[in-house]
């Protein structure tokens, strides 16, 4: 049987995050791991099943297709910049006017 291990950099690089934020994560006891002497190691098993634990919306891209909107103004995650509606824009504006006018 051959396991793949990672180091904790080529690790970290798979999950899309830094060595300091997976060492941390680690230590937490959030993520399992190997230690081989004073070496740790990750197999594809416990990079899965962290990816697996911290899964916020565990729903398929065909899913979110199929998702009616009832109304415009709810935007899904990770809207594009320059989306929002004009009046949202205009009211934006006029309310950033309010706040910040000079008081007298």
């Amino acid at each position: 049987m051959c396991v793949s291990l990672h180091t904790e950099k080529e690790a970290a690089a798979r999950l899309g995050v830094s060595p300091v934020t997976l060492r941390r994560e680690r230590m937490d006891g959030r993520i399992g791991y190997l230690k081989i002497r004073s070496r740790v190691r990750y197999t594809d098993v416990h990079l899965n099943d962290y990816l697996a634990r911290n899964e916020k919306c565990p729903t398929t891209p065909s899913e979110l297709a199929s998702i009616s909107w009832e109304n415009d103004r709810i935007r899904s995650p990770g809207v594009h910049v320059g989306t929002i509606p004009r009046q949202d824009r205009q009211n934006e504006h006029l309310l950033a006017q309010t706040f910040f006018r000079k008081r007298k």
